[in-house]
């Protein structure tokens, strides 16, 4: 799933993975002090475990002082709570903001996490737009607190073996075009418009809406115009359209099982078995869902959101994951030497092996342009796309406000949408509201 880093143990997919198991050692205190120990933390997930396996190899050799020691968790979260209320900690920790748990945020307001600005110092061949981004520097004081490691098109997934150019559907290039192939997928009986893994997918089609109608800034910073204005209220109107049972474009069992336990692989299998034509998802799906997607009649293929008028602007929305490193880790500096070799040609080159994209200078340009990766990174530079690269909302004080859940309550509307629960009209003076409560209410 989204968000999350590697597959642990067995290979399995993240819903089955067994949680507790390392890398290679079992016991983190084993090198017995010859060596200084790094520990990274990570979280199972979509993109698969080999890659860190590679990443630990190549470190090592360079810095065999170092006994580098992986662990891989379904629920990291719950762990790294345990072990830091006895005072451990980890060196390095993978695991992103947006999490339903919201603990990297946590950690984040309460000071839990170390400023690594000397890291993007020292790191030279990184691209300068990652480290400048809001997700890096998330709590808006200029210091780098989050590393994004890798990057992927937050975008529309789709079968390219299906739609496009000589296929069955065209691909639509505005909002109209892809509701009038909505309308024909009814009218024909055939598979559903959209479907969504769970609610949370929807953060980059917000983001992306937000730049297509010029208010990015104005809502990632919580201005009371957000969702007055007649562009807010143009994006509320269009994920509504999209999602609401009455007009029949999604996908008639996204809602249930987005909130089954692993559900969202259903929906994402639903694109795959041609039951849903279209997703917002990243590049991670393809390694994730790649046991159950068929060798022949099925490529993923990306596009950007459609524009909301004829040649108008179009949006991708970078997605990163962050690695960050605890304030009270006792090996620091390993840690940062570990992201420091992330960011280097050997370690972006390493990561590109596994179809992962580090934002490194000039690594895009050793996609091979013909493979699916090499296609879904050419969205970027078709015609009238704009990118967002780590666009993050401003940081607000959860202890003023500790009820308040800001995923469910930004994006929880979409399913009672989609099941009839709630209107549109509702969920923009919920977020009227909300944006004002955090507005009024910043990290300090």
């Amino acid at each position: 799933m989204k968000k999350m880093v590697a597959l642990a143990c067995a290979g399995l997919m993240v819903a089955s993975v067994v949680t507790g198991c390392g890398s290679k050692k079992d016991d983190a205190d084993k090198s017995g002090g010859e060596k200084r120990v790094l520990k990274f933390d990570s979280f199972s997930g979509g993109n698969g475990e080999e890659v860190w396996k590679d990443l630990e190899a190549a470190f090592e050799k360079k810095y065999p002082e170092v006994d580098v020691q992986m662990r891989f968790e379904k629920d990291l979260p719950a762990v790294l709570n345990k072990e830091n209320a006895t005072g451990t900690y980890s060196d390095l920790v993978y695991y992103n903001v947006g999490q339903k748990s919201g603990f990297t945020e946590s950690q984040l307001n309460s000071g839990e996490v170390m400023d690594i600005s000397d890291v993007f110092a020292n790191a030279k061949d990184v691209d300068q737009a990652f480290a400048d981004s809001s997700v890096s520097k998330y709590l808006g004081d200029g210091k780098n607190y989050l590393a994004p490691i890798m990057y992927t098109p937050g975008a529309f997934f789709y079968n390219a073996e299906l739609i496009g150019e000589g296929k069955k559907y065209a691909l639509p290039s505005t909002w109209d075009e892809m509701f009038a192939l909505g309308d024909q997928l009814k009218k024909e009986k055939g598979p559903a418009l959209f479907t969504y893994p769970v609610k949370g997918y929807f953060d980059n089609t917000l983001i992306g809406m937000y730049k297509q109608l010029g208010i990015l800034d104005k809502a990632l910073s919580y201005d009371d115009s957000t969702w007055t204005s007649k562009e807010g209220t143009k994006i509320l109107e269009t994920v509504g359209k999209l999602v609401a049972k009455e007009n029949g474009y999604l996908f008639k069992d996204t809602v249930a099982n987005a909130n089954a336990k692993d559900g969202f692989t259903n929906n994402q299998q639903a694109v795959i078995d041609g039951k849903a034509l279209f997703m917002p998802n990243g590049y991670w799906v393809k390694n994730e869902m790649s046991k159950t997607t068929p060798e022949k009649g099925f490529k993923w293929g990306v596009m950007a959101l459609p524009a909301f008028e004829k040649d108008g602007k179009r949006a991708i929305a970078s997605f990163t994951e962050q690695a960050w490193i605890p304030k009270q880790a006792k090996n620091s500096a390993d840690a940062k030497k570990f992201l420091e070799f992330i960011y280097s040609e050997e370690g972006a080159e390493i990561m590109l092996k596994h179809d992962i994209v580090a934002p490194v200078k000039g690594i895009t340009d050793k996609i091979d342009k013909n493979s699916d990766l090499g296609k879904a990174f050419a969205t970027y530079s078709e015609k009238n796309v704009e990118t967002i690269v780590g666009a993050s909302y401003a940081a607000y004080d959860k202890k003023a406000l500790p009820k308040l859940d800001f995923n469910a309550s930004l994006y929880g509307p979409i399913d009672d949408i989609a099941t009839g629960k709630k209107d549109v009209a509702t969920w923009k003076s919920e977020l009227i509201k909300l944006w004002k409560e955090l507005k009024a209410n910043p990290v300090k």
